[in-house]
């Protein structure tokens, strides 16, 4: 079964242009390969100054050429491709070897943050090695199985709960449910929620697991 994943690190080629915009954050729309030694990465940049954006990629040595898309009023498309040089420090071979997909991928002057469909823990293991190989920071925030998030593919799920378990989990913390003693049945909550006392049990439990999965669980997993 694959696993969704939020993995933060840092110091990928392209990253030092953002330098000269702390704000700027990009958001990637595609990547692929323009040749054997080439990567053109595709991207939305918002939140600081374009022309000296601008003006920096033009300074990368880690950027062989650039091209603007789309133009907004709060934000810019851009084209960028990679200098051939930067594949030995870049993540991405490793994704596209691995069948890694990439769902959501943001990146600031310091930070990468990546969601991604890992086909296998071995596949979420190599990507953490690779990491390691280039002296780079990698922080697992959460790990779950595809099948515990929403239809976004994790996009706004968070910890792996879906909207129903969520629901639940919240009717019954403010209820008191978890409180000692507690303050209400479940059979209340389930009458509240128009659901019955197995259905709401069911989500408590398996919310309850999906929680404990992706905060305490993670510390042994990074």
């Amino acid at each position: 079964m694959a696993l969704i994943g939020r993995v933060e690190t840092d110091s990928q080629p392209g990253q030092g242009a953002l330098q000269a915009v702390p704000d700027m954050i990009l958001r990637l729309e595609d990547i692929r390969s323009d040749h054997d030694s080439e990567w053109r990465v595709i991207f939305w940049a918002s939140g600081d100054d374009f022309e000296a954006y601008e003006a920096a990629l033009a300074d990368d040595p880690d950027v062989a050429g650039y091209e603007l898309l789309t133009e907004l009023p709060d934000r810019r498309l851009y084209g960028v491709t990679l200098a051939g040089n930067t594949n030995p420090r870049a993540l991405h071979p490793i994704v596209v070897e691995q069948d890694i997909t990439i769902l959501d991928l943001t990146m600031t002057a310091e930070r990468l943050r990546l969601l991604a469909r890992f086909p296998s823990r071995e596949a979420l293991a190599a990507l953490r090695d690779a990491c390691r190989e280039r002296d780079m920071e990698f922080h697992l925030e959460q790990l779950y199985d595809e099948e515990s998030v929403a239809n976004d593919g994790g996009v706004e799920s968070r910890y792996g709960v879906t909207e129903p378990q969520r629901e639940a989990l919240l009717r019954a913390l403010e209820a008191g449910y978890f409180d000692v003693p507690r303050e209400t049945k479940m059979a209340a909550i389930a009458d509240e929620m128009g659901v019955s006392t197995t259905a709401l049990s069911r989500r408590l439990r398996r919310g309850q697991r999906n929680l404990l999965r992706n905060t305490l669980a993670l510390q042994t997993t990074t």
